[in-house]
């Protein structure tokens, strides 16, 4: 039971679109660029008091701006080598027996998915990414997948790849335009 007679306004304010000082844009920026931060550091270095630091950055996760502090882990450090990106289509059995909040949650408790994306207007329904040991452990998966949800899913695609070719795991770099107001400038690449 919600005891907070405010959560149903809270949640509706969590998903509607902010507009955010210039500030709050500083600190944004500065919490985007530098990680953990402590307040006091960022204060010094924006000039602006710890008390208004820690009220921006209270503000901002009350909004849902931040949503939480993650860190970036190296796949290989953790024994991570193999990653796979599969487009796959549920089938109508599915869709008759389940909400979408029940598939959703399913996707989350299988360990090795670690991004999952619904599609609509395609040939697939979720675009999953993976990480495995090794080409074994996915292969493992990949049959029992293959076998139990025979009569639940077509994979339409997979790709696999080392760690060693992800060239950029940054979520954050998507922030950037939005936050600084100005638009990349693109050099020639070669």
């Amino acid at each position: 039971m919600n005891l907070d007679p405010f959560s149903n306004m809270k949640k509706a304010a969590r998903n509607r679109k902010v507009n955010l000082t210039g500030n709050e844009k500083k600190v944004l920026m500065k919490i985007i660029e530098e990680g953990r931060i402590a307040d006091t550091e960022m204060a010094k270095s924006m000039n602006i008091s710890q008390q208004g630091i820690f009220r921006i950055r209270r503000k901002l996760e009350d909004l849902g701006v931040i949503e939480g502090y993650y860190p970036l882990i190296n796949f290989k450090k953790i024994g991570i080598n193999l990653i796979q990106v599969m487009g796959i289509k549920l089938n109508p059995i599915v869709w008759k027996s389940m909400k979408e909040s029940e598939i959703s949650e399913r996707f989350r408790k299988i360990p090795y998915i670690f991004h999952a994306y619904r599609i609509t207007g395609y040939d697939i329904t979720y675009m999953l990414t993976l990480g495995f040991k090794d080409i074994h452990q996915k292969d493992r998966f990949m049959k029992k997948l293959e076998t139990i949800f025979v009569d639940q899913m077509e994979i339409k695609w997979s790709y696999n790849f080392s760690v060693e070719n992800i060239v950029t795991l940054d979520p954050l770099s998507l922030l950037y335009d939005s936050i600084a107001e100005n638009e990349y400038v693109f050099d020639k690449l070669l």
